[in-house]
């Protein structure tokens, strides 16, 4: 996938965006002193609200593959007095955080921009914590989407030519260690003459046997 071609895409027309479909804190449940991760977390709007939720005792990272991005997202931190965040920039395949760290785990319509999702949701599953979680909304197809879509990065930069469909993905978070699904909402509509599905759900990591 040209990542270039999208990053530039979001640094231009999309900068003033965060490119959202959903918001996933309401659902997460957060406590004080969780450490949680906002993947994809553009100007850091969701990030910098988990980080008030967990309090200074917890601690909240904001990653994002876009400098752009992490600098608006670091200008909005500068403007308060929140001492209990950091934001990264990096891939969603390889997230610099350390096995079995976090708590939980949020991303807003950002892993379909990312071609290798099993390997996303192998990452989540490395950092989480046994028994944490996630929350994401993302983008999906009933039917899969031609692959001149698939590949055009203009069409993966506006939020549906990276949708995969819902068995794939399925199948995505089970090859990385999920097993079971919670689906808040689910929403169906048309995206440039494609039926498209946004979904928000929960998956945990399971606790290791005794």
């Amino acid at each position: 996938m040209a990542v270039f071609e999208i990053m530039k895409r979001y640094t231009g027309e999309n900068e003033n965006s965060n490119l959202s479909c959903g918001g996933n804190l309401a659902f997460l449940n957060l406590k004080q002193g969780e450490k949680v991760l906002d993947l994809g977390c553009g100007r850091g709007e969701e990030t910098l609200q988990a980080a008030e939720l967990v309090g200074e005792n917890g601690f909240t990272w904001g990653l994002d593959i876009t400098p752009k991005m992490i600098e608006r997202a670091q200008e909005r931190l500068t403007q308060g007095s929140l001492k209990n965040v950091k934001f990264l920039i990096s891939s969603m395949e390889k997230i610099p955080l350390e096995d079995a760290s976090l708590d939980a785990v949020i991303s807003n319509c950002a892993i379909n921009h990312v071609e290798d999702k099993v390997a996303v949701y192998r990452e989540i599953h490395r950092i989480l914590k046994p028994g944490g979680r996630f929350v994401v909304s993302d983008i999906m197809t009933d039917t899969p989407l031609p692959l001149e879509i698939r590949q055009d990065p203009e069409a993966v930069a506006a939020c549906f030519g990276g949708a995969i469909t819902v068995d794939e993905y399925e199948k995505a978070l089970v090859a990385a260690g999920f097993n079971t699904l919670e689906i808040f909402k689910e929403r169906h509509y048309v995206k440039n003459g494609y039926e498209m599905i946004s979904r928000t759900f929960q998956g945990q990591k399971r606790h290791y046997a005794c």
